[in-house]
């Protein structure tokens, strides 16, 4: 019985990912085109995974769920002239931590931790941002050309 709790809590633990929340940063980049206004939307993706074994009564459990909410930003630029580029970044790490016990019972409690953290979110979005203005400046370059004209 207790193999068979088990391997549904590693099944459970191992699942997807659970929807977490999402966080957006608006900014503006000044580009010899013109003003190019900026929306970074972070997406917010916690992920679980089961680790270590119950034990019987008297020993010591090593069992615990290891969490880490990732983050896929998704880039969206306009123009003066209208123009839209937009970019998808893949999944970066943003948060992680650890809970003794079973990762289905630690849930809630990891989502809340999540949410209580939304600051530290925030700054992640905006490091990706601003590691991302690099990206769009060429971008921009390669659409308008590398310098001003005229």
């Amino acid at each position: 019985m207790m193999a068979y709790m088990l391997m549904a809590g590693l099944a459970l633990g191992a699942a997807g990912a659970t929807l977490g929340m999402t966080v957006d940063h608006h900014t503006q980049l000044d580009h010899h085109s013109g003003r190019i206004a900026v929306t970074y939307r972070g997406d917010v993706a916690i992920h679980h995974k089961q680790v270590g074994t119950a034990t019987d009564g008297g020993r010591s459990s090593t069992l615990r769920c290891d969490w880490s909410a990732k983050m896929t930003v998704a880039r969206h630029a306009i123009g003066t002239s209208g123009a839209s580029m937009t970019r998808h970044i893949a999944d970066t790490p943003a948060i992680a931590g650890t809970r003794p016990g079973w990762c289905t019972t630690n849930r809630s409690a990891i989502s809340e931790e999540v949410a209580s953290r939304a600051g530290d979110m925030r700054r992640h979005l905006v490091t990706v941002a601003e590691e991302d203005h690099a990206a769009l400046r060429a971008e921009l370059d390669r659409l308008h050309g590398a310098e001003r004209t005229g």
